[in-house]
Order: structure tokens, then sequence, then C-alpha cells
């Protein structure tokens, strides 16, 4: 599956598949699906595990980007305006995309806005 969000004012295009999962491991060293269940806790987290939720959700934009660009995690998130997190829209926006993206929404949730 492919999709094209914003974040901030740039366009990302990402792909999902089953390399996705094998690809996540290889870079981040952690298995996609039980960091994916970090984020479905997220109405319930603490404050002082907000910046884990946020590192997990950009993680994954960060690989599903990955098929189109061959920048560092690093210099990915460097490229990104601070004000992306003050943004609780965008951020819904991407956990969304992310859950379209992976198959992990249930039926009947509405498709996000910005994404194509």
């Amino acid at each position: 599956m492919e999709k094209v969000i914003k974040l901030g004012d740039k366009e990302y295009k990402l792909h999902s598949s089953l390399f996705t999962i094998i690809d996540y491991r290889n870079v981040f060293g952690s298995e996609l699906f039980s960091d994916i269940k970090k984020l479905e806790k997220g109405k319930n987290i603490k404050e002082e595990d907000f910046s884990l939720v946020i590192d997990t959700i950009f993680r994954i934009i960060y690989v599903l980007h990955r098929p189109f660009s061959k920048t560092s995690y690093n210099d990915f998130l460097m490229a990104l305006d601070f004000g992306i997190l003050s943004d609780t829209e965008e951020l819904g926006i991407l956990s969304q995309t992310i859950g379209e993206m992976l198959g992990t929404l249930q039926k009947g949730t509405k498709p996000s806005p910005q994404s194509k």
C-alpha cells in the first residue's frame, strides 16, 4: 500500500509491505507490532512516556518512507520542524495513517483526510 502524508510543509511518500516488518527490526532492533502496541495505549500514557510514543510514531513513519529515501533516521528527524509535536491533529493523522497502512485499524474507521 502507498500513501502520501504531509508533515509540516513537506510531503512524504509511504509504502508498506511484508518487508516493512523486517526492515523495522533491522533498523531499530525491535519488533514493529510490539512497538505498535505502545501506541494503542496512547490515551493512557504518562507524561514521562510521551517521548517514547513520539519516537515510535516517527520510527514507523521513517521505515514506511525508507523505500523512497536513503537518509538516516537522525537526518529524517532533523528535517522535521519541532512544531509538529504541538499539532495534536497532525499526530493523530500520523497514528491513523500507520494503522491504515499496517492493517491495525478496526473496520469502520474513517481514513485520514491528509493521506492519499
